[in-house]
């Protein structure tokens, strides 16, 4: 499943200069964006107690956010903005926007929309209205102004206990491609009481329905939409269920996204066309913790947490509502990976392609990528590497065949959605690395994936 891009947090200003090297090195570890370092370093109360109160703050306010932690980054922020707005400069923004999307991931969309407006009409006063700022800002405005109306989004209503839901292994989609072996997850659902089966997918940043399907459901429009990311950008409305129910647990008041996955490609629609429901991440954060048996086909949801055995975080929310796995290949050096279940295969970015260039074409053998996905085809040159190996959580799985996508097209042009589509990262983990450690713990209340 490809991104939905939300917004895209604008930078942060590079910070005041500090003499002590902690506020350097965490100052360094901000501005870099250089996160799951950050959130290890901030484990450490000696490495604390030595920073700046207002580096302190901020790197503690970073770590809540990206690692799902929203309670305590409302907090954490609160405190930042209280003392030291004045002495933060342009990260005032960058912050006080943080706060907003903070809060609006606790439930508080009212509160939410009420800061982020305020911070929209301050950069109109400046004469800012036309910055990208204001226009990736105001129509989040309306969608937390919708959610605060409606109340209680994706509010569980199942008891806490052990859940216990058959994933299904589906080929339909790619077998009609001709692939027989890739399929996609999914799980029996009922929204709005209507039976249906939907991929669930880590890769989603929100649930979504097509645009055929909307009727079917009975959904309630709302008067605000998602810009969605695929091959091409597209608006999607948003849409809310009454109800969802997935083997035992049931929701009340769940947004869904209408996407219209045509691609003006015949023979590419013909798939799109059979592309279902997806389950995405709002479900799955309020399940908290997932474990993937896929030698046993069956999803748990534990009654309770399984506590983080590594020490730090390996998984982190991105910016634009997606996951990110820290991995590691062969050698020990650290992997960005975009992790989405809506994908079988995994496939290597062109940012690593770049980084890496020199190697992948001394061993890869040169293919070509074809990918249909939400308004358009898109068709790149590649390489299909040998033997390819990824540690993930202290586990080693490695796969036979892996491609790299350059990003560059037949033409010899660097496609621009190309490199959008990893999100920034290395590449994508999916179904068929994660099926090769049998069975698979995704915790999204302490963010860490690990082999179980």
């Amino acid at each position: 499943m490809n991104k939905l891009l939300i917004f895209a947090l604008a930078a942060l200003l590079p910070l005041m200069a500090v003499a002590q090297s902690a506020d350097e090195r965490i100052g360094k570890l901000m501005n870099e964006g250089r996160w799951f370092e950050l959130e290890r370093e901030m484990r450490d109360t000696a490495v604390r107690n030595s920073l700046h109160p207002m580096i302190c703050g901020m790197a503690e306010s970073l770590a809540h956010h990206y690692f799902n932690r929203p309670d305590s980054a409302v907090a954490a922020l609160n405190r930042l903005l209280g003392k030291y707005q004045a002495q933060m400069g342009g990260n005032t923004l960058s912050m006080a926007y943080l706060l907003g999307v903070d809060l609006a991931r606790s439930g508080h969309y009212g509160a939410a929309a009420d800061l982020l407006q305020s911070l929209v009409d301050q950069m109109v006063a400046q004469g800012a209205g036309d910055s990208d700022f204001v226009k990736g800002v105001q129509p989040l405005v309306g969608v937390y102004r919708e959610y605060d109306s409606i109340g209680g989004i994706c509010r569980p209503l199942h008891p806490v206990r052990e859940y216990r839901i058959p994933m299904l292994a589906d080929n339909s989609m790619h077998s009609a491609t001709g692939d027989t072996a890739a399929h996609s997850i999914r799980v029996a659902v009922q929204i709005n009481g209507v039976a249906d089966t939907c991929i669930f997918d880590t890769g989603a940043g929100v649930n979504v329905v097509p645009d055929k399907l909307v009727g079917k459901f009975g959904l309630r429009p709302l008067n605000s939409s998602y810009v969605m990311q695929g091959i091409g950008v597209r608006q999607g409305q948003i849409m809310v269920a009454d109800t969802l129910s997935i083997g035992g647990m049931k929701w009340a008041n769940v947004p869904f996204v209408v996407a219209d996955y045509t691609t003006g490609h015949p023979e590419a629609d013909k798939v799109t066309d059979m592309m279902p429901s997806v389950i995405g991440l709002p479900i799955m954060f309020s399940m908290g913790e997932m474990q993937f048996d896929f030698d046993g086909g069956e999803l748990v949801v534990p009654e309770k947490s399984t506590p983080n055995p590594l020490g730090s975080c390996n998984l982190m929310r991105t910016d634009s509502e997606n996951l990110q796995i820290l991995a590691e290949d062969v050698d020990g050096r650290p992997l960005l990976m975009h992790f989405d279940t809506g994908a079988y295969y995994t496939v290597m970015s062109p940012k690593y392609y770049d980084g890496n260039k020199a190697a992948v074409e001394a061993v890869g053998q040169v293919d070509s990528l074809r990918m249909a996905g939400m308004g358009g085809v898109s068709i790149t040159r590649s390489y299909r590497l040998p033997r390819k190996c990824f540690k993930i959580g202290g586990s080693i799985a490695c796969l036979d065949s892996v491609t790299v996508n350059t990003g560059i097209d037949k033409m010899g042009n660097r496609a621009p959605a190309q490199a959008s589509n990893y999100g920034g990262a290395d590449g994508t983990v999916g179904l068929d690395l994660l099926e090769r450690f049998g069975r698979v713990i995704v915790n999204l209340r302490e963010m860490y994936i690990i082999r179980n």
